[in-house]
C-alpha cells in the first residue's frame, strides 16, 4: 500500500493541477504584442514535406526559428487557443512523467511524498506556469527540458529498447526548441559517459550512443542556424550592448573590418533601454552592418571571445548585470493568477550557496553509499552553469528572458538534493535513532 500511495498522489496532483491550469484565462490574450510569435506562426504554416520548414531561410520581416515550436503549433493547426491548451497539457504531462521517474529512484515513502509536494508546487510557480499562456518558445522549451531529463533517467532505470527510442525522440524535439540546447546535450552526455565508465558499466553503450546522437544534432543545428542566419540578431545585440561602450573592444572589431562603425557610435552607443535597439534591425543605413552580422560576424565574434578571457568569463561585468542571470517573474506573463498564488509565496527557496553546500554533502553520501543517481545534481549544476555563461555571452539582449530557466533549475536541483539526502541510509539511521531515543524517554521497552 505504501509503495502505491506516492504514485496515486502523483496521478491525483496531475489531474487536479491540469484542471486548475485550464481555469486560468486571459482576455484579451497577452501574446499579441510579441513579434517572435508571428515568426513561429508563419513558419508553422509551411508543409512538413518542405525542406524550408526545418531549414528556413532568412527573409524580410521573418526571422527563422528551430523547428520544434513551429511543429507543435502546426499540430494545433496554428490556432492560438489550441496551442495554449496543448502547452498546458504538455506542461502537466512533463510534471507527471518526471514525478513518476524520480519516484523510481527513491526508496523511502516520506522522501517520495515530500518530492511530489515540492515538485508540483514548483511547476505551479508563475515563473513556469505563466509561460503556458504565451505563444513563445519558453513554455515548450521548459516542458521539453524536464521531459528530456525524465526520459534519460527512465533509460537509466529501465534500459529497454523502447525507453531508448523514446529518449531519442524527446532529445531531438528538445534540442530544436532553442539553438543553445545542442551545446548542453554534448556536455551532459559526455559527463554521463565518464560516470558510466567509472561506476556503471552497463550504461556505457547507451551513454556513448546518446553522445554520438548529440554530436549529430549539433552539426544539423549549426547548418540550420547558418541557413536561417539565426546568429544575425544576437551578434548585432552584442555589438551594441557590450562592444560599443568599450573603446578597446570596438577598435578590435574595427580592425577586423566591421562596417558602419561611425554610424553605430553616433546612434546606438550608450543605450539606456533595450527597446531602443529595435530600429537597428530595419535601419537601411546599417544594411552593411546587418549583412556582416549575418555572415562574417559570427566567426569574428567567436575569435574575439576566445582571445579575450576576461570577456569570456564575464570578469568585467557589473554585479547588477550578472544578477540578471538569476531573474524570475520578469513580467512577460502578466500578473500572477489562479493556483500559482500559493507557490508565489514559497519560491524561490534555494540559492546557489545552499545548492553547493547540499551538493557537497550529497557527494559525501555518494562516496559512502554508491548510488549513481546522486551524481545527477552535480551534472545539472555543471551544464546549467555552462548554459548561463553561454547565453549571456551569446546574446546581451533580454538576458532575463533567455535565462529564466536558471532560477527554475536552481529550485529543481535543490528539491532533488533535499529528497536524495532524506532518502539516504544515513538520514534513515538518524531518524531511527531519534525514534528509539523517544521511545526510551517515554519509558517503553525497545
Amino acid at each position: 500500500m505504501n509503495n502505491r500511495l506516492p504514485h496515486r498522489i502523483n496521478f491525483l496532483l496531475f489531474f487536479v493541477t491540469l484542471l486548475l491550469s485550464f481555469m486560468i484565462k486571459f482576455d484579451p490574450p497577452i501574446w499579441k504584442g510579441y513579434e517572435d510569435t508571428y515568426d513561429y506562426l508563419q513558419q508553422s504554416h509551411k508543409s512538413l514535406l518542405n525542406k524550408s520548414f526545418y531549414f528556413p531561410e532568412r527573409k524580410p520581416n521573418f526571422y527563422p526559428r528551430p523547428f520544434t515550436v513551429p511543429l507543435f503549433y502546426k499540430m494545433a493547426n496554428s490556432d492560438p487557443d489550441t496551442i495554449i491548451i496543448m502547452q498546458k497539457i504538455l506542461h502537466a504531462l512533463c510534471t507527471f512523467f518526471l514525478g513518476y521517474v524520480i519516484l523510481l529512484f527513491l526508496s523511502k515513502t516520506h522522501s517520495k511524498i515530500i518530492f511530489l509536494i515540492l515538485w508540483y508546487l514548483l511547476m505551479s510557480w508563475w515563473n513556469i506556469l505563466g509561460w503556458t499562456n504565451m505563444l513563445l518558445s519558453e513554455s515548450l522549451s521548459m516542458s521539453f527540458t524536464f521531459l528530456w531529463i525524465a526520459s534519460f533517467l527512465f533509460v537509466f532505470h529501465k534500459r529497454t529498447t523502447i525507453s531508448i527510442i523514446f529518449h531519442i525522440i524527446i532529445t531531438i524535439l528538445f534540442s530544436f526548441t532553442r539553438d543553445s540546447w545542442p551545446y548542453i546535450l554534448i556536455i551532459f552526455y559526455g559527463m554521463f559517459s565518464i560516470i558510466a565508465l567509472l561506476w556503471d558499466k552497463k550504461m556505457v553503450k547507451n551513454s556513448i550512443l546518446f553522445l554520438l546522437l548529440s554530436c549529430s544534432i549539433f552539426v544539423v543545428q549549426q547548418k540550420s542556424a547558418q541557413i536561417g542566419q539565426r546568429y544575425r540578431l544576437p551578434i548585432m545585440n552584442n555589438i551594441v550592448f557590450r562592444i560599443l561602450p568599450n573603446k578597446e573592444y570596438l577598435q578590435w572589431f574595427t580592425d577586423k573590418g566591421m562596417p558602419c562603425v561611425d554610424l553605430l557610435k553616433m546612434h546606438y552607443s550608450h543605450l539606456d533601454a533595450y527597446e531602443k535597439i529595435y530600429p537597428i534591425y530595419t535601419d537601411s543605413t546599417l544594411s552593411k552592418f546587418s549583412d556582416w552580422a549575418g555572415k562574417e560576424g559570427r566567426p569574428i565574434y567567436t575569435k574575439f571571445i576566445l582571445s579575450h578571457p576576461s570577456y569570456l568569463f564575464l570578469l568585467n561585468e557589473r554585479p547588477s548585470d550578472l544578477n540578471r542571470i538569476f531573474a524570475y517573474d520578469i513580467g512577460y506573463t502578466d500578473e500572477v493568477r489562479g493556483y500559482s498564488l500559493i507557490s508565489q509565496y514559497i519560491f524561490p527557496i534555494f540559492n546557489i550557496l545552499i545548492i553547493l553546500l547540499l551538493n557537497v554533502f550529497l557527494i559525501y553520501l555518494f562516496i559512502k553509499e554508491k548510488r549513481v543517481i546522486w551524481l545527477l545534481p552535480s551534472v545539472l549544476i555543471a551544464i546549467f552553469t555552462f548554459n548561463a555563461f553561454l547565453l549571456y555571452i551569446a546574446d546581451s539582449m533580454e538576458v532575463e528572458r533567455h535565462l529564466f530557466v536558471t532560477n527554475i533549475m536552481i529550485q529543481f536541483i535543490g528539491i532533488l538534493l533535499v529528497c536524495f539526502i532524506l532518502d539516504s541510509e544515513l538520514c534513515n539511521r538518524i531518524l531511527n535513532k531519534r525514534k528509539k531515543f523517544s521511545t526510551l524517554a517515554n519509558g517503553e521497552t525497545v
